[in-house]
């Protein structure tokens, strides 16, 4: 039996430049600046209905004084958080809009108001089994975006106003601005 050797060569080579003896010139230092900025991480946002298209009015429709006195409209919507860069977690506050207050005679009520007597409620979650945002308390819920994206699910609900009954509602349109404040870590 014969045995086959195969060898393999690597062939290196380098040239060698022409050394010159005579004294070195030139710069004997540079400067460079740094800049940048610093911010903090941020997300878009955006609020959706439940369907996830994109509103700046969650909407109603038509409302009858039997639905508040069941307690029985209410909308589902979220705000989605995407392209998250350079944060962990937010934490996400329900405050009266701009010319808003709470209901109730003192404006200490759970629900914004509305106008004619009545105000909404907003839930973390869904109403009733989720967590309430209360008005005039408002608490901070916590969401995590790790992942670098979420979505804060949350309930409305129309409800008559703190310190008031259904005799005291009156027909027309109701409106209630809400603000949420998203405060990133």
């Amino acid at each position: 039996m014969k045995t086959k050797i195969t060898s393999l060569v690597l062939a290196i080579t380098a040239t060698f430049p022409a050394v010159s003896f005579s004294a070195i010139t030139g710069t004997t230092s540079v400067q460079a600046t740094f800049t940048s900025v610093i911010e903090a991480g941020t997300c878009n946002a955006e609020i959706q209905n439940a369907s996830g298209a994109p509103i700046s009015i969650l909407p109603f429709g038509d409302v009858f004084k039997s639905d508040l006195v069941s307690q029985s409209r209410e909308e589902a919507f979220r705000i989605a958080f995407t392209n998250c860069a350079g944060v962990k977690s937010a934490t996400i506050q329900a405050t009266p809009g701009a010319g808003g207050s709470c209901t109730g005679n003192a404006k200490n009520g759970s629900s914004f108001a509305g106008g004619h007597n009545v105000g909404f409620e907003i839930w973390k979650g869904t109403v009733e089994s989720g967590s309430l945002l209360n008005c005039s308390t408002s608490p901070t819920p916590v969401l995590n975006l790790a992942t670098g994206a979420a979505n804060f699910d949350m309930g409305a609900r129309i409800v008559i106003a703190k310190d008031k009954t259904i005799a005291d509602v009156t027909t027309g349109t109701v409106s209630a601005p809400v603000t949420f404040l998203v405060t990133y870590q």
